[in-house]
């Protein structure tokens, strides 16, 4: 198996992948779980689920903030890939943090 050297067309598309696309899938389950009606999988069901994109977006947020501060402090230009994945990551607790206020 070939390993993509950075510069490369290949390289930069599983960058976009790991960085854009796969944190994209937490905001997107929980616009599916969204929609999907109740009376296919119930309300407590439906909670749970949220609760548990949530928490485990929550927790990769946080691990990729640390990850973004850690390349940054070494001046990695890989670091604004890490914020960013940690901004998109952060977008499912919008709807469950924002009504406590």
């Amino acid at each position: 198996m070939c390993i993509p050297l950075p510069g490369h067309q290949e390289y930069e598309l599983n960058r976009i992948v790991q960085h854009l696309v796969l944190p994209a899938l937490a905001p997107t389950a929980l616009i599916g779980l969204y929609f999907t009606p109740v009376s296919a999988i119930g309300c407590a069901t439906r909670g749970l689920l949220a609760l548990a994109i949530v928490l485990i977006s929550a927790a990769g947020a946080f691990v990729a903030i640390g990850l973004g501060l850690r390349a940054r402090r070494r001046n990695d230009p890989e670091s604004a890939w890490w914020i960013a994945s940690a901004a998109i990551l952060t977008t499912p607790l919008a709807p469950v943090l924002g009504p406590l206020e």
